[in-house]
């Protein structure tokens, strides 16, 4: 355990979210708590009483780090799990529009593919690629799904086009992309060289294929918007409370404002929006990656909530249960459409979707703003409970505590979390799962103030490495195969109260040999799960094998004072390849077992090879040393390059031997 350099500058300028240090007397303090669903893309800001935007607060990282709204290929390219391609400018369109219109705002140098004509013809996996450690193309043409290619894993390294900026002189020479309109009439739309969106920010350039502009996306997002990285969060798991602080800038005086929060989820069909009403655009101006690859994404668009509240020395909470409106569908304005029958609102038959994407809570309450002055009793008018004498017996009352027997307001008192204790991050027992999960372990810090989360960030350690980011969560697939999943989620003890026999959040993470939480219970009967001392334990995903990372954790309580810091070191372990599927070079040439290559070569080996002696023999023999010959494909990223070279041949007479009992065209894609 150390505090290394990741801990002492990163953390100093994300660890609190929005806010670069812990709040002070006199601050106002705002605190945002909401239910997200699974895979919800999140935006919220601020906007004062004009309608002013005023300050992001939250972006998850989809948006804020991957580039989702910012990236090569054309705006309505289908999606899949980790689909690297396809810029979703309607992702949360109404927090863009605001955020770019604002006084002084600019917006981000837009990307597009590095060598191709339009943006309608996807990249293929060849000389204007390099490695990408998150995004791979994991796609079966028979198994097209939302369902299906969420449910996939990523075999091994894939290589993406990162691409290029839009220049004038691109901009002045017509470079477009295909748009079908509703009614399926088909245009190709001029492309400026601006963009409401961020480029990628978590890779850094400089690979052989990679265009120049890519070192150039951290730094160009960052001079757009100075404080992405502080706002940047990790997509939040489902179905569990998320709590994002701010504490409001000293020039924002006292009175009316309100927060906003914007909500989408890719694929979110229902009656009105769906893959049948919104399917994949064909054409000549489509290839054959964007016409047969990944699924429709365009579901119903994003939802809006808005919570008016006012900024003043009290302690107030503020909250509604019902949207105020959606956002369009493909991004090209920041309306607030009026809700109407087109976006669900079936919490019981249709649960996550539409404005369910944020669940409700206790009074059907969806999106809650907590307002706290920092010291409530020192402002020039305080409340008459301030001060007053109390007691165990006599205590003060909602939004007060009784502090060595005077009443005070929550954050009127110098308190910090204690230190966490024996913190450390292990490989995981199971060889299968160790090259890509890891075990955190630490103790349960004291606090004298209710502690609002844990934040758990990671970092590759590689020269001039760019990647912080909030650790993630292990997703299994139906395999039962685990992948990196959504944002890594520690409960804290007021997650897990609720009285002697509750069930609780608890039992998966807290091992302590006293039995309280055992089995999900609060066995103690105190009303607290977690107690100081508890041992909490829980699984954390990293994206690649054979690579070194800085894990750090903060304590945070409710006034935003933090614990100092603690952090270890893991370097993941190579990939168990016991558990590649038999095409073992083909699948570590072309990074997926599930690419179209792959499936063209296992019909050839099916139907030509295992027909004969000779095709078995040779089978056998490439079973043989097929995972030795994969393991060093994998590692080298100019072999995979040279392997698909080799291997172009034999996927061509594979397709044009097996094409006649397919479906699909013997031709090779573009």
């Amino acid at each position: 355990m150390r505090l290394g350099w990741f801990g002492l500058s990163m953390l100093a300028l994300c660890v609190v979210g929005a806010a670069a240090a812990s709040a002070q007397e006199g601050d106002r303090l705002l605190e945002f708590s909401f239910i997200p669903t699974k895979r919800a893309q999140i935006a919220i800001w601020i906007e004062d009483a004009e309608g002013n935007f005023l300050e992001t607060v939250a972006l998850t990282s989809s948006v804020a780090l991957r580039g989702v709204g910012n990236r090569p290929g054309a705006l309505q390219m289908n999606s899949g799990f980790r689909w690297p391609y396809g810029r979703r400018e309607g992702i949360l369109p109404v927090w863009a529009h605001r955020r770019a219109s604002a006084p002084g705002a600019s917006l981000f140098p837009m990307v597009i593919f590095q060598n191709r004509r339009s943006e309608g013809f996807a990249s293929r996996t060849s000389v204007d690629a390099s490695p990408d450690s998150y995004f791979c193309l994991s796609f079966d043409q028979d198994t097209t799904t939302r369902e299906a290619l969420d449910a996939v894993t990523c075999a091994s390294v894939f290589n993406s086009d990162k691409g290029r900026f839009v220049r004038s002189a691109d901009a002045a020479s017509g470079y477009a992309e295909p748009f079908m309109d509703d009614s399926g009439t088909e245009s190709m739309r001029q492309l400026g060289t601006g963009s409401l969106y961020p480029p990628r920010r978590d890779v850094e350039g400089g690979g052989p294929f990679d265009h120049a502009d890519v070192a150039e996306f951290v730094s160009a997002a960052r001079e757009v918007m100075p404080n992405i990285d502080a706002v940047t969060m990790a997509t939040p798991a489902g179905d569990v409370a998320r709590t994002v602080q701010l504490i409001a800038p000293s020039e924002w005086e006292d009175g009316e404002y309100t927060a906003w929060i914007e909500v989408n989820v890719e694929g979110d069909y229902n009656g009105v929006f769906n893959d049948q009403t919104f399917p994949t655009p064909i054409s000549e101006n489509w290839d054959f990656w964007a016409q047969t690859y990944g699924y429709p994404y365009r579901g119903q668009p994003s939802v809006v909530y808005a919570v008016p509240f006012t900024l003043a020395p009290t302690v107030a909470e503020h909250s509604t249960g019902s949207p105020v409106g959606y956002g369009e569908l493909h991004g090209g304005s920041g309306n607030v459409l009026t809700m109407d029958s087109s976006i669900t609102d079936d919490p019981a038959d249709a649960p996550g979707s539409g404005a369910d994407r944020l669940r409700r809570g206790e009074a059907d309450v969806r999106f809650k703003v907590l307002v706290l002055a920092t010291n409530i009793c020192n402002e020039p008018d305080p409340p008459k409970i301030c001060g007053q004498r109390c007691s165990e017996d006599s205590q003060c009352g909602m939004g007060f505590v009784c502090q060595e027997g005077t009443c005070l307001g929550p954050c009127d008192f110098d308190a910090e979390p204690g230190d966490i204790a024996d913190f450390s991050v292990d490989n995981h027992p199971d060889s299968k799962w160790s090259h890509v999960v890891g075990k955190l372990r630490f103790t349960v810090p004291a606090s004298t103030r209710p502690l609002r989360q844990y934040k758990v960030l990671s970092r590759k350690i590689l020269e001039n490495s760019v990647v912080t980011e909030e650790a993630h969560g292990v997703e299994l697939t139906s395999t039962g195969k685990p992948i990196q999943g959504d944002g890594l989620h520690i409960p804290v003890d007021s997650e897990c109260s609720g009285g002697a026999g509750s069930e609780i959040l608890c039992a998966p993470y807290v091992a302590n040999d006293e039995g309280v939480c055992e089995n999900g219970f609060d066995n103690d009967g105190d009303g607290d799960c977690l107690d100081p001392g508890d041992v909490i334990e829980v699984d954390t995903a990293f994206d690649a094998h054979e690579t070194q990372y800085e894990v750090a954790i903060t304590a945070i309580d409710l006034c935003q004072k933090q614990s100092d810091t603690a952090s270890d070191e893991i370097e993941t372990t190579p990939i168990d390849f016991t558990t590649v599927p038999p095409c073992f070079v083909a699948t570590a040439a072309y990074g997926s077992p599930l690419a179209d290559e792959i499936w063209a070569l296992r019909r050839f080996r099916d139907r030509y090879l295992m027909t004969n002696p000779a095709g078995r023999a040779f089978v056998d023999a490439y079973y043989s040393v097929g995972p030795y010959a994969a393991k060093l494909i994998a590692e080298h990223p100019w072999l995979r390059t040279t392997t698909r070279l080799l291997l172009t041949p034999l996927v061509s007479l594979a397709r044009h031997s097996t094409a006649k009992n397919t479906n699909e065209s013997p031709s090779e894609p573009r």
